[in-house]
């Protein structure tokens, strides 16, 4: 089922190699360990530089968004079967 988020998350994430790689997400309680990244794009609103993950964790699927100026993570969409 698809649904719209728009929640802040706690994400844990890998920096290397100028690379940003989220690893696993707390959502609703519950962990999500992130098993495949399958889409990464970036954009700017104003000065922030924006990253958006679409990730799944082999069976529901997340859109991500990492906030370079604020430093915060939020859940935009899930599809959760």
């Amino acid at each position: 089922m698809f649904s719209q988020i728009d929640e802040p998350i706690d994400v844990i994430a890998k920096f290397s190699k100028n690379k940003l790689t989220p690893v696993k997400f707390l959502w609703g309680g519950r962990e999500y360990l992130v098993r495949k990244i399958n889409l990464t794009w970036s954009s700017f609103e104003g000065r922030s530089k924006i990253y958006y993950f679409a990730v799944s964790d082999n069976v529901n699927c997340f859109k991500l968004r990492f906030d370079t100026e604020s430093l915060r993570w939020t859940l935009l969409e899930s599809y959760v079967e």
